[in-house]
């Protein structure tokens, strides 16, 4: 194998598909970074065997030839290679890298020993931009759960119906969900895909709206982008059924202004973070909502403006969750709708059904 490459193409490349590297692997030579020079392209993979990235690029090839590089040792040079362009050639278990003034030798595994996850075989496919796909995913993916107790929470849902495609995540104290208009192809149903490959998708994705296919098998999905592909296997079991909590009326409808609400809480969380619970009061009256916060060393308070239909109420929430919610979001000004002070509050649009929250609120104790 023996290529001539452009350096920063190349840096970027390892920098994508070493996000999928093992890291203190069972299996070895996953610790490598397969590269296969074939025609006039470059093949960069790596795998853990639940998530697998592939980049190419295109290189001028004297030989053709595949090999498998140290992957740590490999992406830390690179990204330190001294001239625009370097030639890497191998020649039975040694590499040599030739940039500029620099050279390296290293050594090598055979590509045949590397193992790669098994093809996608389409049973159905949803084509979405990348725009779209990308704010889904950021929109979405932080209320996943942090922890193994339910495992399949530390996915996120993908459900398809009527022509739109929602991801759901939740962690029992938050639910988020998010909707898009796509095109389906083939007999599609509902799957859950890892929190770790949505998140490592979203980081490669850009925001044009150029139009992308998630292919599905039984097992696993395929994100094509073109010169970069991803592979993550889909996760066993059944999610939970979160519609029977989702709340079908209020009493209590609140519209204001997002970006006013989110900095009145977190400088009210300031001093709420104090008492080491972080737990912020709001009051919802005619015309305004006042956020209060208790600690030993002070208190805080602010008044933010409302339009409010229904009744008063008084409420606690966790303010990092409903912070949570309100960065992600774009719109201007979001509707709450809420019952009691122990059943969860909704975040959603004025109009549409692009997005939909639920945080669960704390209980209020005499004297908060």
């Amino acid at each position: 194998m023996r290529f001539t490459v452009d350096t920063a193409e190349l840096n970027a490349a390892v920098a994508t598909v070493s996000k999928a590297l093992g890291v203190r692997s069972s299996v070895g030579i996953l610790e490598g970074i397969y590269a296969e020079a074939i025609g006039d392209t470059l093949l960069l993979r790596c795998t853990d065997l639940s998530l697998q990235i592939e980049a190419t690029l295109n290189v001028d090839i004297q030989k053709q030839g595949a090999c498998v590089l140290p992957g740590r040792l490999f992406s830390e040079l690179v990204r330190r290679l001294p001239a625009e362009e370097t030639l890497l050639s191998a020649d039975k278990n040694t590499l040599l890298i030739e940039s500029g003034r620099a050279t390296t030798t290293m050594q090598v595994e055979n590509a045949k020993d590397y193992i790669s996850m098994p093809d996608v075989n389409r049973e159905f496919s949803i084509a979405i931009s990348k725009a779209a796909l990308k704010n889904m995913i950021r929109q979405c993916i932080f209320a996943t759960a942090q922890d193994d107790s339910k495992p399949i929470l530390r996915g996120v849902l993908i459900e398809l119906a009527d022509g739109k495609m929602s991801m759901v995540a939740l962690d029992g104290y938050r639910l988020a969900m998010r909707t898009e208009a796509v095109t389906v192809s083939g007999a599609a149903k509902n799957a859950v895909i890892p929190a770790r490959g949505l998140l490592e998708i979203s980081r490669i994705l850009d925001d044009s709206d150029e139009m992308i296919n998630m292919v599905f098998s039984a097992t696993h999905v395929m994100i094509d982008m073109g010169h970069t592909r991803i592979i993550t296997r889909l996760m066993d079991g059944e999610f939970i059924r979160y519609r029977q909590i989702l709340p079908d009326s209020h009493t209590t409808h609140v519209r204001v202004n997002r970006t006013e609400l989110l900095d009145s809480i977190e400088r009210v969380s300031l001093m709420a973070r104090e008492s080491k619970k972080n737990h912020v009061k709001f009051s919802f009256e005619d015309g305004q909502v006042t956020i209060t916060a208790n600690s030993e060393i002070g208190a805080s308070k602010e008044i933010v403006n409302i339009d409010r239909m229904g009744s008063d109420i008084d409420i606690a929430f966790n303010a990092k969750y409903f912070s949570d919610v309100l960065k992600v979001l774009d719109d201007e000004y979001v509707c709450l709708d809420m019952n009691t002070n122990i059943s969860p509050c909704v975040v959603k649009p004025e109009t549409g059904d692009e997005y939909y929250y639920l945080i669960l609120p704390v209980r209020l104790f005499a004297g908060n």
